[in-house]
């Protein structure tokens, strides 16, 4: 009796190991490599668009997503884990590195605005036909070309109750 209890035990545990090697496998495939898009990027610690910064990204950078709560995705960026923005990744095989668009400045997102009918054409139309958004429209810029510190823009937006206090949505 007693070697069939250490035969039982035994086969427990080979099967707890068995079990134990195909979750550690599921978890790593589930691990999905994806190509930055984005000129630069911020990985947050937290899924907040003014969380503090724990990396930056760019262009061609590889990402390797953990999870994905939308619009969020937390990643893993050469040891350091954070969330990032879906629109700022693609899958390998979709990913097309812009070359002359990249030296302007201009954003993969910006090349998709362009298609669906949003331009700088369109852009100055629109800003001509309502000149009371010109200040909001040079801050916007001064944001936009990263001229501003971080902390004035996440002021103003706490100001302007786009966020919660602290960084929040």
């Amino acid at each position: 009796m007693p070697m069939a209890r250490a035969w039982c035990w035994s086969g427990r545990a080979l099967a707890a190991a068995a079990c134990a090697v195909t979750l550690v496998g599921a978890v790593a495939w589930a691990a999905e490599a994806m190509k930055v898009v984005e000129r630069e990027a911020a990985v947050r610690r937290d899924k907040k668009s003014y969380s503090p910064k724990v990396a930056t990204v760019h262009e061609g950078d590889d990402v390797t997503v953990l999870a994905t709560e939308e619009p969020w995705i937390r990643v893993d960026f050469k040891g350091v884990t954070g969330w990032l923005s879906q629109s700022s990744v693609t899958p390998p095989s979709k990913f097309v590195p812009s070359t002359d668009e990249a030296a302007r400045g201009t954003r993969a997102t910006m090349q998709s605005a362009a298609k669906r009918g949003f331009n700088p054409e369109v852009e100055a139309k629109y800003r001509e036909s309502n000149p009371d958004l010109n200040a909001a429209y040079k801050l916007l810029d001064e944001i936009e070309k990263r001229t501003l510190p971080e902390e004035k823009i996440l002021r103003f937006l706490e100001q302007g109750k786009l966020i919660e206090a602290g960084g929040g949505r």
